[in-house]
């Protein structure tokens, strides 16, 4: 891994594979595609959690973590402060900035939204982070595993403060029901995106693709945090609690899932059609005009 940092928003990216001689960040700063050259620095962090630690100490009181004196010389280089630091690090051990590269875009890549047709995404930055959202529908698209990071924040949140006040626990979800199950293509390559109901029993159901990324209808990124502030991913396996929440990787195996589920959502559309009109189901067809900002404006800072 190879990091460089955006001058401008301090965004990161992995460098090693790219190409090109520099990255165009999508706040409009370009920067030179390398990372920087290695300093040494005294450890003052833990890699895997960012603690401060103590000249002596060898395990991290905070997390528990080994706490590696000696850097690799093929760890990863710090692109704030450009100390070298262990390999797998996931934290600086000079400054405890996290390491949280994004996948770099191609110049001039422009990618529509699966929703609105001919509708151009707006690349938007939710605490460093790149997402790309719809100006019309406001849905999200997370590149990558942009979305993991975002839950990742989330529940470093919740587990630095607690569960929310009893008050705001059992929140009524925002983000519409969909009357009909659809398929949506991925932006980047256009194939049919799997849909996923998050850590298994949140209810809501988000659309992935296995190599690109994650896309979130509108208000459904705000459900899913409530759902991880209010301990929804403390009863859920392991598996899924580490971010590995995704379909089978397995082409074979996604295909099979996505081929059940469509005969089985088409059963389930005929015997609601048989049962209800859909003018009878009172579902709101009225666009939302609010986005997510707001919340994480205050969860990632």
């Amino acid at each position: 891994m190879k990091l460089a940092a955006c001058p401008k928003c301090h965004a990161q990216y992995d460098v090693a594979d790219v190409l090109g001689e520099t990255v165009t960040c999508p706040c409009g700063a370009t920067f030179p595609a390398t990372a920087p050259a290695a300093v040494d620095a005294a450890v003052t962090r833990c890699a895997a959690c960012g603690a401060l630690v103590g000249d002596e100490e060898r395990i991290c009181s905070y997390c528990q973590a080994t706490v590696t004196r000696e850097p690799a010389p093929t760890g990863p280089v710090c692109p704030e402060c450009y100390a070298r630091n262990p390999e797998r690090a996931l934290h600086c051990t000079a400054c405890g900035v996290a390491f949280l590269p994004q996948p770099v875009r191609k110049t001039g890549e422009l990618l529509e939204c699966p929703i609105c047709p001919g509708v151009q995404l707006a690349a938007r930055s939710l605490g460093g982070l790149w997402v790309d959202e719809c100006p019309m529908c406001l849905g999200l698209w997370a590149p990558g595993d942009v979305m993991d990071r975002l839950i990742d924040r989330v529940r470093e949140r919740r587990r630095q403060e607690g569960p929310p006040p009893s008050d705001h626990i059992h929140r009524n979800r925002r983000s519409r029901w969909q009357a009909r199950i659809a398929y949506r293509k991925c932006p980047v390559c256009s194939g049919a995106m799997q849909r996923k109901n998050f850590a298994g029993h949140s209810g809501v159901v988000v659309d992935w693709c296995g190599s690109h990324g994650t896309w979130l209808d509108t208000h459904e990124m705000e459900d899913i945090a409530a759902f991880v502030l209010e301990g929804g991913l403390q009863n859920t396996p392991a598996a899924s609690r580490d971010g590995d929440w995704s379909l089978p990787a397995d082409p074979a195996k996604a295909a099979a899932v996505l081929a059940a589920e469509q005969l089985l959502a088409e059963e389930r559309s005929r015997s609601r059609a048989r049962a209800f009109p859909l003018e009878d189901w009172g579902i709101d067809s009225g666009r939302v005009v609010k986005g997510i900002g707001d919340l994480f404006a205050k969860i990632l800072k």
